[in-house]
């Protein structure tokens, strides 16, 4: 092997191997990291061009050199615009899944429901009962979900597209398949958040039957708290898995009304039913007035 081929195979790898560090950095590192990284790679680069002249020129290789870097670059451009576009393929898929699962479930025909959870490939079913509570469009995994047809909303006045029932039936069909998983729990905390947001304290009894079928499930005692090993990485659709915030989360939603008018507000559904209507008013004025 010649001088000239040594050295351009030599510089052709270093800009894939720094690449290959910043995004095992980016994984492993804190997130000053983050901060730091475009300083660190400016800093590389100058190294790294200071190296191809200094090298190329003491062994005569300079041209061989920048062809290698050169080489390198390209190399690396075009591993990332396959990565990138295999993950942006990926995003387009788990989202027109999810889009077509949501609306089986909004039928509310649970043996279909039951199959098209079962058929799932982008998301955990506890990912997916997360993602049905969210409100639709309102940020966070709320982009999966449909923006309607119903109008019902949340407290503070959000949309979401799946309704309570049709939630429950969601969870009990993962409780009776999956009831000692702790990504399970971890779904069901992230439920009650859901209906607590909803202004939905009537689903709490219910909601804690299925709580205490987990807990029979793995054997541990009946109390607010996750059984088993705390997930490493819990899904991200979900939140975590902290004993304190769900004990707070609990005392919150199962306390009794604090004045008159909450107490008016849970007994009378007919309150809410027509709020949903005033909103459901507003929102095709305010279309009318955009049109």
């Amino acid at each position: 092997m010649t001088h000239r081929t040594k050295s351009f195979l030599i510089w052709l790898a270093v800009i894939p191997v720094l690449a290959g560090l910043c995004v095992i950095g980016l994984s492993v590192l804190p997130l000053w990291f983050a901060y730091l990284l475009p300083f660190g790679i400016g800093l590389a680069l100058l190294v790294v061009l200071a190296g191809v002249v200094v090298a190329g020129s003491a062994t005569h290789t300079l041209k061989a050199s920048i062809a290698g870097l050169t080489g390198g670059v390209v190399l690396v451009i075009a591993a990332f615009s396959i990565v990138d576009a295999a993950r942006q393929a990926d995003w387009n898929a788990s989202y027109a899944e999810f889009r077509k699962f949501s609306q089986i479930v909004a039928r509310g025909d649970r043996k279909a429901t039951a199959s098209a959870l079962g058929d799932l490939r982008h998301f955990t079913q506890a990912e997916a009962l997360c993602i049905l509570g969210y409100d639709s469009g309102s940020g966070g995994w709320g982009y999966l979900m449909p923006e309607g047809p119903d109008a019902q909303r949340t407290r503070m006045g959000r949309r979401y597209f799946i309704s309570t029932p049709q939630l429950f039936e969601v969870a009990e069909i993962i409780v009776s398949t999956q009831p000692a998983k702790r990504e399970t729990q971890v779904a069901l905390h992230r439920m009650l958040q859901d209906l607590s947001s909803r202004g939905d304290p009537a689903a709490f009894p219910r909601w804690e039957q299925l709580w205490l079928r987990t807990k029979a499930a793995t054997g541990g005692p009946a109390g607010w708290h996750f059984d088993g090993t705390r997930l490493k990485r819990p899904p991200e659709q979900c939140g975590g898995d902290d004993d304190t915030d769900l004990t707070d989360l609990v005392k919150e939603i199962s306390k009794p009304p604090g004045t008159p008018e909450e107490a008016l507000a849970q007994e009378s559904p007919s309150l809410q039913a027509q709020q949903a209507a005033e909103n459901a008013i507003r929102d095709a004025r305010a279309n009318a007035v955009a049109r």
